[in-house]
Formats: C-alpha cells, structure tokens, sequence
C-alpha cells in the first residue's frame, strides 16, 4: 500500500521529490478527500476562498495557497498573513492571481495581532475556562460526559482565529498561571484541532482527538495538590502523581466517554521508545488518539516557562521538540506538526541574538527551528548559523 505524507499543504506519495527533497511517511492510507474535510473545515463550515488579482492583494489578507519561489523553494505557507514585503515578493516571482481568505466586510486589515480580535479571543478563552471548570466538576461528581459539549468549548476560540495558522500567535497573548491549570487543557485540545486539520483527519476521529485533548489530565483532580503543584517531588510523590491517567480513564469510563478519549487520558504518557508511563508501551501499542494528546501535552508544557510563570519563544520550543523528542513523541506526526506551526511564523518580524531584527522568510523543513531570516545585511540561514537563535517573535500591531 502506497504511504502519503503531508508537505506544503498538499499530499504527496513517499519517495516523491517535492522542492528537490523526499518526505517522511505520514500513513499507510490514501489522502484525504475534500470531502472528508475540505478547505480549511471547522465546526462552522469552510472557510470562504477567493482568487484576487496581484495588485488586489492588501496587506493583512490571509494567504490560501503555498507560495514558491523559481527554486521551488516554499517562501510563504498556506496560512501567512500578507504584508506589504511578502506582496512585493509574490509580484517579484510572477504570480498574477491568488488564493486568499475572502474579506470579511467592514473596515481594513490589521497586522497578524488584530487587537479587537484579540480581546473576543481572550473573552471566549476565559468563557472556555469556565465551561472546562463546569465540565470537570460534573465528571467529579458522576455526571455523564457531553461530547457536544465538551467539543464546543473550544469552538469559539477556533472561529476567532479562522485558520490553524493564526492560533499559535494568538495563543501565546493568553497568560497561563501553570501547567496544570484548565488553561492548559484549553491549550492541549486547540492545538489538537490543529494537528487534526494539519493530518487531514475526518470529522469524527478529530472530534474525539479534540475532546481527548480536553479532557487528557482530569486524573489530576485525584491527585493531592501538595504533590500536584511541588516542583521536585519524592519517589513516592512521583509514583503517586503517575497515577494521574489511570484515574483519569477510570472517571472518563464511569462518565460514559467514548473509548477513545479515555485512552487518551490512561495513554497520552506513553512513549514511542518505550520509556513512558504507566505502562511502559512502545509506539506500535499506542492509538493514534494519545500520539496525538501526546504531541500537544509536550508542545503547550514546554511552551510555559514554569520558573517565569509566562510564554517563551516558540522557536525555542521548536528546538526543544526537535532535539528532546523525536523517536520519543510519534515521529511523523511531530514533523508535521513542527513544519506546519514553524510555517505559520513565515512573515513575522523576529529578534536575533545577535542584536539584530529580520523578518522569517523561510523555513527550513529538516530544522523547522532554524528558518531563514532576512535582515538589513541579507538572509541569515539560521541552520548553518548555530551561534545565532531566535530570541522572540516581535509584536505587530494595528497599521494606522
């Protein structure tokens, strides 16, 4: 059976050479059709999709097709926001129309931070909060689970960011007081919807990967909060706290949920090497669901300097995931996602450690944290450059 990777938003056989490179494997199965999920599916429906003339082009339009250069070399993903340097360059390379997100009516385009759209964000993230707080607490005290409710909790939050690609550069505005706060369950199942999309998974197996997300760490609330909130714990205390999944699945089954969500919450520890808990699996016994769970716990832990109580830079967490955690988290399915969210940052304006400021332009499959980033000097390939990092992705705000 011929395995299918995703690359560039397409889906392409293995073995076949797409931009002078090979890609990883992501099934055994046949891509997706549209009708499996189509442009951009959510819960509300597709997203709108037009094709505008190159001097239509404005800044803040959302981009709906890849964009390569003569090289074949991807310079804008699916996704990234348009600015007036990125429509020069789609200009430059002799692209007369294009695919983008049909403009809502009202007034222009802001930046990639839309502060208006950022305060319905945050507004629905805290409703969410509440919601995640009533759930868990009906669990708690033997309530059965409500897939159409627990799905929808994050529903809102996806529908303020339209695409995959806008979530991480929202997300990372929401303050988060710890891991081990129903923020971080929010966190987990929106990045799941992500991954969900980027896998081109149909309705129903995405529904309870998102949910499985939501509901990963209700163990939790079994665990005492002297043990659950101690940053170096004893052997005991860690044994203790490692029974967090197995109470977790034991509430999830007498809730009623589906088999797959509860898998998630006993298995979403479990590692591809073997070296996960609490049964010591290997990536051959662990369903598609806790890979999944798996892959968006780690990202959103690693994501929260627990020390500072506050986001760090995303392509540090990149880099962390790449050198921890392949061969330990599902690989192909952390490629994608590494890939696909490192795509969504093409066009920001970043701050090198060197001192100087450029813009992604970029980025490098093979080491998605190392992108190729422009600045007044000239592009810095930042893969052959190991001495300079990406020390945080700049604000942008509204144009005036």
């Amino acid at each position: 059976m011929e395995k299918w990777c995703l690359t560039g938003g397409k889906w392409v056989a293995f073995g076949e050479i797409v931009g002078g490179k090979s890609y990883i494997p992501m099934s055994d199965t046949s891509p997706p059709t549209s009708e499996d999920h189509g442009p951009y599916s959510r819960g509300d429906g597709p997203v709108p999709i037009i094709r505008l003339n190159d001097d239509e082009l404005k800044p803040g339009m959302q981009l709906e097709e890849d964009i390569y250069n003569r090289n074949k070399v991807l310079l804008l993903a699916r996704g990234a926001v348009l600015n007036e340097d990125t429509i020069r360059i789609i200009k430059r390379l002799g692209y007369t129309n294009v695919s983008v997100q049909k403009p809502p009516d009202g007034p222009d385009y802001w930046g990639r931070i839309d502060e208006q759209k950022l305060t319905e964000f945050k507004k629905n993230y805290d409703q969410s909060s509440e919601e995640v707080v009533e759930l868990v607490r009906g669990i708690g005290e033997g309530r059965q689970v409500s897939m159409d409710q627990a799905f929808q909790v994050t529903g809102s939050i996806m529908q303020e960011v339209s695409s995959p690609y806008n979530l991480f550069p929202y997300l990372s505005q929401v303050e988060q007081l710890n891991v081990h706060t129903h923020g971080h369950s929010i966190n987990v199942s929106l990045v799941c919807r992500a991954i969900c999309h980027w896998l081109g998974l149909g309705d129903e197996v995405s529904r309870e990967v998102v949910v499985a997300g939501l509901l990963h760490d209700i163990g939790k609330n079994r665990v005492r909060p002297d043990v659950l909130y101690k940053t170096q714990l004893t052997p005991k205390e860690q044994e203790e706290f490692e029974r967090h999944p197995s109470l977790g699945q034991r509430l999830l089954e007498e809730a009623g949920a589906p088999e797959a969500v509860r898998l998630a919450a006993l298995l979403h520890h479990e590692r591809e090497d073997g070296s996960g808990y609490p049964r010591g699996l290997d990536g051959r016994q662990i369903p598609l669901v806790a890979k999944i769970v798996a892959v968006a716990d780690v990202y959103d832990t690693i994501n929260f300097d627990q020390s500072r109580r506050s986001k760090v830079c995303p392509f540090f967490v990149f880099d962390r995931l790449q050198q921890n955690y392949l061969g330990v988290l599902d690989t192909g399915i952390l490629l994608t996602f590494l890939a696909r969210t490192a795509e969504s940052y093409v066009g920001e304006i970043v701050h090198l450690s060197d001192g100087r400021t450029g813009q992604i332009v970029v980025i490098n499959r093979a080491s998605p944290s190392r992108p190729m980033v422009r600045t007044k000097e000239g592009i810095i390939d930042l893969s052959v450059r190991p001495e300079i990092s990406i020390e945080a992705v700049l604000p942008v705000g509204p144009k005036n």
